[in-house]
């Protein structure tokens, strides 16, 4: 959703990051372009999309406008990582529900949030290809037991699901993301239109 002319209450950053080819291009694709592709191609370096979300602030219809930075997880980008972590206002953690590698490999990325002192921005945990879940054998689907290990080894609680081919919950994980940062940031907000 844009609005044309008009000027957002606020803008933030939200970054999404993990390793290449978890589907953080297909979330942002589906969230601002309502499409999937299933043979999306690897981004190379960083992706740049922006979306609005409407909200009410003292009793106005106004927005949010989120610049949505898609990083390109391959190894040759991660010397980026300064570059596009700073200033960020929101992350997604981003890792397939059906590849336990990409989870385990988010410890990574989120020693490099340690390391930059963003730990403390506000983040959830995405699971893609929930779609997929069904069809996989149980030994591909990562478990969540597994799952929950990671959010308490980081300190974490918000874990969504999401299929960006199915188009589930991926507004919902950006209206939770806005949500999570106006409030960490005590912003006037009257709710979501």
């Amino acid at each position: 959703m844009a609005f044309e002319e008009e000027k957002p209450a606020y803008v933030f950053k939200i970054c999404l990051i993990g390793s290449g080819a978890v589907g953080k291009t297909c979330i942002a694709r589906r969230l601002c372009f309502d499409t999937f592709d299933a043979n999306t191609q690897l981004t190379i370096g960083i992706d740049f999309y922006t979306y609005d979300i409407p909200i009410i602030v003292k009793g106005e219809e106004t927005f949010v406008r989120h610049t949505i930075w898609d990083f390109g997880g391959q190894e040759q980008f991660k010397r980026l990582f300064n570059y596009y972590i700073d200033g960020a206002n929101g992350i997604f953690l981003v890792f397939e529900l059906v590849k336990l590698e990409s989870l385990t490999r988010l410890d990574w990325w989120y020693d490099r949030l340690v390391e930059h002192n963003l730990h403390e921005r506000p983040k959830i945990l995405i699971g893609t290809k929930l779609d997929l879940v069904q069809s996989e054998s149980k030994k591909h689907k990562v478990d969540e037991l597994i799952i929950e290990q990671f959010l308490t080894k980081h300190n974490e609680q918000d874990y969504v699901k999401t299929s960006s081919k199915e188009n589930i919950n991926v507004f919902h994980s950006f209206k939770e993301m806005t949500k999570k940062i106006l409030e960490s940031h005590n912003l006037d907000y009257d709710g979501f239109i």
